[in-house]
């Protein structure tokens, strides 16, 4: 090779790394997401009964299956009246219940939750306040509840709530 042919490519090595220098793009470092790896559910609570209430009405209690493992099914006592679907009827309903529940790890990124349920086996029974999330049952009814994460985790915890006369 000629010393011009040479000399003409190192000068376009050196041009080349000037103008990606000068116009190249910007390094941007770009942190991942932290996906959810787990719904822990630990029970339920009510939220709408004050101190008057007999304390046995306030009390949950986790089933066991027949080997004596405890289960994501919980019973709790229903207070009986008349309920519907009014506003004031569902703010005053003391069988207002909702979900205990822990989202690991606690960094998560996207921490947004989808509690899904058999409508159609519940209405007239039991209200989701999307607002609260919490469950109002109208009558002394079982439901289970499937929570899912929106993340892209698609992770699942399931729990089954009864409320007994």
């Amino acid at each position: 090779m000629k010393k011009t042919v040479i000399l003409a490519i190192f000068i376009a090595y050196i041009a080349s790394i000037m103008i990606v220098q000068f116009f190249g793009l910007k390094v941007v470092e770009r942190q991942g997401n932290v996906y959810i790896t787990e719904i822990e559910v630990s029970g339920f609570e009510f939220t709408n009964r004050d101190e008057s209430v007999d304390a046995k009405y306030k009390k949950v209690v986790r089933l066991s299956d027949a080997a004596g493992k405890q289960t994501n099914r919980y019973v709790g006592y229903f207070i009986p009246g008349t309920y519907d679907m009014s506003e004031e009827s569902l703010a005053s309903n003391p069988n207002r219940v909702k979900i205990l529940y822990t989202i690991v790890p606690y960094n998560a990124t996207h921490l947004e939750l989808s509690f899904e349920y058999d409508r159609n086996a519940v209405e007239g029974a039991v209200y989701f306040d999307e607002n609260t999330y919490e469950f109002v049952f109208l009558k002394a009814k079982t439901v289970s509840i499937i929570i899912t994460s929106h993340d892209g985790s698609n992770v699942k915890a399931d729990i089954g709530i009864s409320l007994v006369l």
